[in-house]
C-alpha cells in the first residue's frame, strides 16, 4: 500500500476523479479574481509568446488562461487521466506525465513555472527538491508563481469527490515558512497575495506567491 505523499497515491487518486475534477474545480477561475490577478502578472511581465511550464496541471484551466493571455504552455501532471480530461477539455496537445521532483526537461526550458495547488500533495521533506528542480528548468531571468494551502502540520483524506482512494497527504504551510523556503533556495519574492476558499473548496486560507531566480 502506498504511503499518502507517494506519487503512486496521488496518482491513483487524481486518475479515479479526473472527470468530477473539472466538473467541481475547472470553472473556478471565473470566480477567482486574486487567482486570476497572480495569472495576469505572468502574462504582463513576461514577453509574448514565452514558454511558461503550468506545474499540477489537472484539467488545464490554468495553463489554458495563460495561453488566452498570449504565451505558450506546457501541462505537466502526474496523473494520465487528468492529462486526457485536459486535452479533451482544451484541445491542448502541450501535455506531459512526470514528476515535478525530477520533471523531463532540459535546464533553462521556462521562462515561467506555474504551479497553482499542487506542491501540497509533496511531504514537507520533499519541498526543497522541488524548488531546486524548478530553478533548474527556469531561465536566469524566470517567473516563478506558485499557489497552495496555508496551515500548519499536515491533512489526510481516504475520500475525495465521492470516491474512495487511498490515503492521500496534503501539506500545509505557514507564510513565512514558505517565503523563507523559497529565499533559502535562491528565490526573490517580488509579490504575495491571500483569499479565503470557497464553499466548495478545502476550507483553508491560499497564499499566491510570485518570484524569480535570484541573480549570482
Amino acid at each position: 500500500m502506498p504511503e499518502p505523499f507517494d506519487a503512486a497515491a496521488v496518482r491513483a487518486a487524481y486518475d479515479v476523479t479526473a472527470e468530477d475534477y473539472a466538473e467541481a474545480f475547472a470553472d473556478d477561475l471565473l470566480r477567482l479574481p486574486i487567482d486570476r490577478e497572480a495569472l495576469d502578472s505572468v502574462a504582463e511581465r513576461l514577453s509574448e509568446g514565452s514558454l511558461v511550464l503550468d506545474l499540477g496541471c489537472g484539467p488545464g484551466q490554468v495553463g489554458q488562461y495563460l495561453a488566452q493571455h498570449g504565451l505558450r504552455v506546457l501541462g505537466l501532471d502526474l496523473a494520465l487521466r487528468m492529462l486526457l480530461v485536459a486535452r479533451q477539455r482544451t484541445g491542448s496537445r502541450n501535455l506531459a506525465c512526470g514528476d515535478m521532483r525530477s520533471a523531463p526537461f532540459g535546464s533553462g526550458s521556462f521562462s515561467g513555472v506555474v504551479a497553482f495547488y499542487s506542491i501540497h500533495h509533496l511531504p514537507r521533506s520533499a519541498l526543497r527538491t522541488a524548488l531546486i528542480e524548478i530553478r533548474r528548468i527556469l531561465k536566469p531571468a524566470g517567473l516563478f508563481v506558485v499557489a497552495t494551502h496555508l496551515g500548519e502540520s499536515e491533512v489526510y483524506s481516504s475520500e475525495f469527490l465521492g470516491h474512495q482512494i487511498e490515503t492521500v497527504g496534503g501539506t500545509l504551510y505557514g507564510t513565512d515558512e514558505l517565503l523563507d523556503e523559497l529565499q533559502s533556495q535562491s528565490f526573490v519574492v517580488e509579490d504575495v497575495r491571500h483569499r479565503n476558499p470557497l464553499p466548495h473548496e478545502h476550507q483553508s486560507r491560499r497564499i499566491y506567491v510570485t518570484s524569480r531566480p535570484r541573480r549570482s
